[in-house]
């Protein structure tokens, strides 16, 4: 019994002291998937962007994002100036994001 304390007591400590990001930013999920759409729209905006009319479309494309997830404005800049201060809570994406697009884009074959 005693043995097996000390194996389970260490990983206990260890999984406790896990970073997590407090509960009024976006969590890192969360933040991925809206990051995700927002890096979709601004591709959108600049395939759409003809006449000028860039910045008005990346305005708009960027609300329905934020829309979308049912965030604010300011939740978002707030979340993101704490992830520039904590990059290492923001999940890695699994190995970047070549595997973020990966794993959103069916495959065909």
């Amino acid at each position: 019994m005693k043995r097996s304390l000390v194996f389970i007591l260490p990983l206990m400590l260890l999984a406790s002291c896990k970073p997590s990001v407090p509960s009024e930013y976006i969590q890192p999920d969360d933040m991925e998937d809206i990051l995700y759409d927002y890096h979709v729209a601004q591709a959108l905006a600049r395939n759409d962007g003809a006449g000028g009319q860039l910045d008005l479309k990346k305005t708009v494309y960027y609300r329905a994002v934020l829309q979308k997830h049912g965030v604010t404005e300011a939740e978002f800049d707030s979340t993101l100036v704490y992830y520039f201060s904590h990059v290492d809570r923001l999940r890695k994406s699994a190995h970047g994001p070549g595997a973020l697009v990966a794993r959103r884009v069916p495959h065909h074959g």
